[in-house]
């Protein structure tokens, strides 16, 4: 029998494209750490209504929300045997799962583990859909048949603020940017009325900029010794690979979609508390 016990894992947020998969490399590198990829199949071969990618998600009733009330227990036992299956393959105690659409399902992953943590990474919204623009003309972000974009228009069109806003995106570059706003929208506003020891923010400048003290404080919030093999890899691995947007006009069709996104220019984009306004 494969236990079900999965203690405090460790889920890593943000928006895609903001830095999340290189902030979950780093962490790969601990001794201590199984790390989970964007673990897409182990979450729909649970709740297969999480699908919103593949060519089954409209079968699936795939749908982008989940809160407390979407939460079956069945289905959770499964899920979290095959998260316990993880730990057992790797003999690594710390489990770390990185899904950006998660963002989106902070209740219903926080009500399913109620001693779970979060890492957030936030980047720049400029940067971000720009880099979402990139992807989706390799076919990688929003497909052709839309179902992606159909649900973050969704969404967006639910909250009085942002109801108008799918309209104005006729390019990837808006609709990535909208996503951003959204996706990070829903992050901050769930960690922030949480218990500050269950979540730490950290930024995508700041990691590139200072990724030796970026990942000293990662390794404090999971209680972990700093090992070399992760002073290694970032040694090797961590440089910023496009050109910064901060300092960079905004017009006035980005504020728009994106919110007061010049804020974000201020002390070089490195403390989001202070450049993201609550309700954006």
């Amino acid at each position: 029998m494969i236990t079900t016990s999965v203690k405090s894992p460790v889920f890593i947020l943000g928006c895609g494209r903001s830095g999340t998969t290189i902030l979950g490399n780093v962490l790969a590198q601990h001794p201590s750490v199984t790390y989970l990829h964007e673990p897409r199949d182990l979450w729909t071969s649970s709740y297969p209504e999480t699908d919103i990618w593949t060519e089954h998600s409209v079968a699936r009733h795939g749908k982008l929300v989940f809160t407390e009330s979407d939460i079956n227990p069945r289905k959770t036992r499964a899920l979290k045997k095959l998260f316990a299956l993880e730990l057992r393959r790797s003999s690594r105690p710390v489990l770390i799962e990185k899904l950006p659409i998660n963002n989106f399902r902070l209740r219903f992953i926080r009500g399913m583990f109620p001693d779970c943590r979060f890492i957030h990474i936030w980047r720049n919204g400029l940067e971000v859909a720009r880099s979402i623009e990139a992807m989706s003309m390799q076919g990688r972000w929003f497909k052709s048949d839309q179902y992606r974009w159909n649900m973050i228009a969704e969404y967006a069109q639910s909250m009085p603020e942002t109801a108008h806003l799918p309209a104005l995106c006729q390019s990837d570059y808006e609709k990535g940017l909208l996503e951003w706003r959204v996706s990070t929208e829903a992050a901050t506003s769930f960690l922030e009325r949480l218990p500050q020891d269950d979540w730490l923010e950290v930024s995508y400048s700041t990691l590139v900029a200072d990724p030796f003290g970026t990942s000293e404080r990662l390794t404090d919030f999971l209680h972990l010794t700093p090992e070399q093999t992760m002073r290694d890899f970032i040694r090797h691995n961590i440089r910023r690979c496009s050109e910064s947007r901060d300092g960079a006009e905004v017009t006035q069709l980005e504020r728009l979609i994106g919110g007061p996104l010049e804020l974000f220019f201020a002390n070089g984009g490195s403390s989001r508390r202070d450049a993201l306004p609550r309700g954006l």
